[in-house]
């Protein structure tokens, strides 16, 4: 018998980084969950091409840059519906040590993985544009809690986003809406290529070598936030969920 809990029929979500790696995969399996998104990125030819080739009548994408932070209220007061779920994907990465911290490197990576997503889920409950009983998911990363070389002005950012959320989560309670993140290792996406582009092969397959399941795909974190998304998930909150093959069960 089908169980109706794990489906996201009726509802629509609202995804930040809709239009690659992660983002992407997770507005395809809200689709196959039933469910309606709106896609938002810099980039929609892809995202536009996939709406039409399954005709999703009721999803759409918008093209917009999250790292102009003073227009995200107009983004918000153009949206014609309220959303049952809010996924904030968007995030850029830096890599370099902290001996050589560039306060103007730290602060476009803070816009786009932090202070965006502030000011955008503030005007969404300014404006009653979120339903009760929603789920927010954000993604984090285990950069947040392990410490990796280079990786410093990145953890920065997702740690906060994992503090934020249990304080939203807490705030938010009364209207039933749950905030969660997903702390994902590493996944095979652009933003992985970058990396690869960075250091060399070798560090990289040492890397990989840590990874008990080895490195993942887009749709190994899309998954576990459809479940989050999710009725079935009804009773969790204010949690940071590691989904990295079984990374930080090292020492």
């Amino acid at each position: 018998m089908k169980d109706d809990n794990f489906y996201l029929i009726e509802k629509t979500i609202l995804v930040t980084g809709a239009t690659s790696g992660i983002g992407f995969e997770i507005c395809k399996q809200i689709a196959n969950a039933g469910g309606n998104f709106i896609g938002i990125g810099r980039n929609i030819e892809k995202l536009q091409d996939f709406i039409a080739d399954n005709r999703l009548e009721e999803s759409k994408a918008i093209k917009f840059d999250l790292i102009e932070i003073d227009t995200i209220h107009l983004l918000v007061s153009n949206l014609s519906i309220k959303i049952d779920g809010f996924v904030h994907s968007a995030g850029i990465v830096n890599v370099s040590p902290m001996q050589f911290f560039n306060y103007s490197d730290y602060e476009n990576i803070r816009k786009i993985n932090l202070d965006c997503v502030l000011v955008l889920f503030s005007e969404l409950l300014q404006k009653k544009k979120i339903n009760k009983n929603a789920s927010v998911v954000f993604i984090s990363s285990i950069s947040a809690i392990r410490g990796a070389k280079g990786n410093g002005l990145y953890a920065i950012t997702k740690a906060a986003l994992d503090g934020i959320s249990k304080v939203y989560a807490n705030e938010l309670s009364s209207k039933r809406i749950r905030v969660n993140t997903i702390q994902p290792g590493m996944v095979e996406t652009d933003m992985f290529m970058q990396a690869q582009d960075i250091l060399s092969k070798e560090i990289m397959d040492i890397d990989r070598s840590k990874y008990p399941l080895g490195y993942g795909e887009a749709k190994d974190i899309a998954l576990p936030v459809i479940f989050l998304l999710s009725n079935a998930s009804k009773w969790i909150t204010g949690q940071s969920i590691v989904v990295d093959g079984g990374r930080s069960s090292l020492l």
